[in-house]
């Protein structure tokens, strides 16, 4: 089970949906449990969890889909940094497997600012994120390459090509 939770909880505390960060931590261990604990109605030991963290905010994408962006920020990257560390930290906890897809992108993004290679007017996230919070296709290959890559080193019995068809 993929566990994911999403950037929105990350918004600033003005928004509704947002969290804070002991919530998010809670909110993470809470779906773990549900899945651990032998008193839960969902109780699967043999179900295999991965927490994946939230991904890089493309800010100036979100300024240019949202116009109320200055006046009533949505969400900045450097609090989604702190949700992506505390969802690593659940995971340690947890004594789970992560994906740190905030990092990989982050770097990627850096790299290409860094090197050229990615020229943009939304700093290279519009590379990884369709609207600077959801992945486009290639934000969600490099997780699909991500998580084939954490199942060979954690589960590969999990393999694609050696499920049963």
């Amino acid at each position: 089970m993929e566990v994911m939770n999403r950037a929105n909880d990350a918004r600033l505390p003005s928004k509704t949906d947002s969290s804070t960060l002991e919530q998010y931590q809670n909110n993470m261990h809470a779906i773990i449990s549900l899945l651990r604990d032998p008193a839960s109605e969902y109780y699967s030991p043999k179900t295999r969890i991965l927490i994946i963290t939230p991904p890089p905010i493309g800010e100036l994408m979100i300024q240019s889909y949202t116009p109320t962006f200055a006046a009533d920020p949505f969400v900045f990257n450097n609090r989604t940094r702190l949700f992506a560390e505390m969802a690593k930290q659940v995971a340690r906890e947890a004594n789970v497997p992560s994906i740190d897809l905030y990092s990989e992108i982050e770097n990627r993004v850096r790299e290409e600012q860094t090197t050229g290679t990615w020229v943009s007017r939304y700093d290279g996230y519009d590379n990884y994120l369709v609207d600077g919070v959801h992945l486009n296709n290639k934000g969600n290959m490099l997780l699909y390459n991500l998580i084939l890559t954490t199942f060979k080193a954690v589960w590969p019995e999990m393999l694609p090509k050696l499920l049963p068809s």
